[in-house]
């Protein structure tokens, strides 16, 4: 999985739209390897599996363990939505929810399905049907943070070097979602530096403390905010970074004050998003109204205080915007 992550500043239900449109790629990448595979049954690709760690050729072993572990966990976590369907029919209402809980748990994502199928229409408004589907959105949303292809469009090792943390930096990563830059930039400051990475999402939150402790940072500090409010301590941060989240801030000049007084004389805030494009072009990312040209964020943010410092145009889909205090 790629050392990534992403912010989730933004509401359930347009999470359901966006989880929507990112997931026709995870469908289409899943049917694809269907078909592969269409032929093997789970004995030969685990065949060809061991074979190749036998061989130590571990780059191939790893390829056929994730194309079985997808395949078999799709089917399985398909198998118990339907039996909670069932079940539901059946009017066994704590079996439906036992079992879309275990779909769930077992890696189902289709928040959306959920709220809108039939089989479950009764359990409409009730706590625990949202809660199953704010868990299996939990799922679509992480996968989307760290999928691979990410890596194309984020450049992370371009950025990196761009951005230059230095050692001993207290850095605040604003929707920090799973930990993209998080556990970079962790690494970067060092152990003398801190990473301040917070979110307005439990959910991503939970996953990124567990890479946390899978990586043994003891320089990160995770904190649930406020979607209007990035609760940072007042001047206490050198840089404030902002990947993909800004978009999903509605008055970012009242927004870009809290941040301002969060940074440390000299400190620096660096926003990166997404250069407008219409859906026909680029079916992903954030929908056309929250898109923005940077030049506008610019005007937002000298009412808030700043000033732009430096830019940057390489990345194919984003910009990024480098600001300190006026």
């Amino acid at each position: 999985m790629p050392s990534r992550r992403r912010s989730s500043f933004i509401s359930f239900e347009v999470l359901f739209v966006l989880v929507a449109l990112f997931s026709i790629s995870h469908v289409t990448t899943l049917h694809a390897q269907e078909e592969e595979f269409a032929l093997a049954d789970y004995d030969s690709l685990k065949a060809l599996f061991d074979e190749a760690h036998a061989a130590k050729e571990y780059d191939k072993a790893l390829e056929l363990g994730e194309k079985i572990a997808w395949l078999v966990g799709e089917k399985h976590f398909d198998m118990l939505y339907e039996m909670a369907r069932i079940s539901a029919t059946k009017g066994e209402k704590l079996k439906a929810y036992n079992y879309l809980q275990a779909a769930a748990d077992a890696g189902y994502w289709n928040a959306k399905q959920i709220m809108e199928d039939e089989a479950f229409l009764e359990y409409k408004g009730e706590e625990r049907l949202r809660q199953v589907a704010r868990a299996a959105w939990s799922n679509g949303y992480i996968w989307l943070l760290e999928r691979d292809e990410r890596d194309e469009f984020q450049m992370p090792d371009e950025v990196m070097k761009t951005l230059a943390f230095k050692k001993g930096e207290t850095v605040a990563d604003i929707g920090a979602g799973t930990g993209y830059f998080t556990l970079r930039i962790a690494e970067a400051v060092g152990p003398e530096g801190k990473v301040l990475a917070h979110d307005i999402s439990d959910e991503m939150l939970d996953f990124l403390g567990k890479q946390v402790t899978a990586a043994q940072l003891e320089n990160v500090e995770l904190k649930k905010v406020e979607r209007d409010d990035p609760l940072l301590p007042k001047g206490g941060v050198n840089t404030i970074l902002m990947v993909d989240t800004i978009h999903y801030v509605k008055d970012r000049a009242a927004y870009g004050k809290k941040l301002l007084e969060g940074l440390a004389p000299g400190g620096r805030l660096i926003i990166i998003d997404f250069v407008p494009k219409p859906m026909s072009e680029r079916p992903w990312g954030p929908p056309p109204e929250q898109q923005f040209p940077k030049e506008q964020l610019h005007d937002e943010l000298a009412e808030a205080g700043f000033e732009v410092l430096e830019e940057h145009d390489f990345l194919p889909e984003q910009f990024i915007a480098i600001y300190q205090a006026r």
